[in-house]
C-alpha cells in the first residue's frame, strides 16, 4: 500500500497547482478521519482505491480540550485500511497552516490536483476546509467530480447510529463486545510496559472502564486488569520499556 504525506496547496488550479508525482489519474477516494475504521466507515470506503485522511486528528490542534479519544493509533489504522483493499493513503499531517486551507482550495489543491480525483466518498454530515466551512454540497457543485455521500449506518433493534462517538461511550462503559462488533474487530490500543510490568496506555486513546477483561498482549492470550489510574495490569511476562499492542476482546466477571 502506497502511503503519501501531502503538503498544504498554494493558489489554485492553473496557478501553480500540480499533481502529486505518481498520482494516478481517475482515482476513487474516500474522505474522512476514519478513527477506528468501523463498519459505517467501510460504506464509505467501499469502492474507492485511495484514502484521504488526517493524522494528528484536527480536533486534537484547533481546541484539543474537545479532541475525541482515539480508537486506533496509525498503526493499526493503516493495517486495517489495508485489509480492506485500500492501494493508496494520502495523510494530511494536520497543523495551524492546513487549518486555513479553504474548501475550495482543499478540493482544487488536493482532491482533484494532488490526488487525480475523479470520485469522492464521504459520510453524511462531513465538513472541511477553514472554519468547516465545505460540507457534501461543496463537493457536488465540482462538476469534474462524482460525488458519493453515505447516510449514517445503523446498527441493533433500535436502530441506533454507527459512529464513532457510540463505540466511545460503549468503551467507556465497558462493553467491549458490542463496541468489537461496531469496529468489525476488537478494540487494541498501542501500550508501553512500565517498570512495574504494567501496561501504560496513552490519554489520547480510548480506554476501557475499570475492572477486568480477556484479551491478547501481541497475540498471547492472557488476563487483563484496567486500574483507575489508567494503567493495566496483565497475565503474561512482559520486558520493561518495550512497546506491544494490548487487545481487549471481553469484560470478565
Amino acid at each position: 500500500m502506497e502511503i503519501l504525506s501531502l503538503a498544504v496547496p498554494h493558489g489554485n488550479r492553473g496557478a501553480g497547482g500540480s499533481r502529486t508525482p505518481g498520482a494516478r489519474s481517475r482515482a476513487t477516494v474516500a474522505i474522512g478521519t476514519f478513527d477506528g475504521v468501523h463498519l459505517g466507515h467501510r460504506q464509505v470506503l467501499h469502492g474507492c482505491d485511495t484514502v484521504l485522511t488526517f493524522d494528528p486528528h484536527p480536533m486534537q490542534v484547533l481546541d484539543s480540550r474537545r479532541a475525541p479519544s482515539l480508537l486506533s493509533d496509525r498503526r493499526r489504522k493503516l493495517q486495517k485500511l489495508r485489509g480492506l483493499g485500500i492501494r493508496r493513503v494520502a495523510i494530511v499531517p494536520f497543523d495551524q497552516a492546513w487549518s486555513r486551507v479553504s474548501a475550495e482550495e482543499f478540493i482544487e489543491g488536493v482532491v482533484v490536483d494532488q490526488l487525480g480525483a475523479e470520485f469522492v466518498s464521504v459520510g453524511q454530515g462531513f465538513r472541511f476546509g477553514a472554519r468547516g466551512a465545505g460540507t457534501t454540497t461543496t463537493f457536488e457543485r465540482h462538476r469534474e467530480l462524482s460525488t458519493r455521500v453515505v447516510p449514517l449506518v445503523t446498527w441493533g433493534p433500535a436502530h441506533e447510529p454507527i459512529s464513532s462517538t457510540r463505540i466511545r461511550g460503549l468503551i467507556f462503559d465497558g462493553d467491549v463486545e458490542l463496541a468489537a462488533d461496531l469496529l468489525g474487530a476488537p478494540l487494541a490500543l498501542p501500550a508501553v510496559v512500565s517498570d512495574e510490568g504494567q501496561l501504560l496506555i496513552a490519554h489520547q486513546y480510548a480506554l476501557p472502564a475499570p475492572g477486568f477483561y480477556r484479551g491478547y498482549v501481541d497475540g498471547r492470550p492472557c488476563a487483563l486488569r484496567v486500574c483507575r489510574d489508567r494503567t493495566v495490569e496483565v497475565t503474561v511476562a512482559t520486558r520493561t520499556g518495550t512497546q506491544v499492542e494490548v487487545t481487549f476482546t471481553e469484560r470478565a466477571c
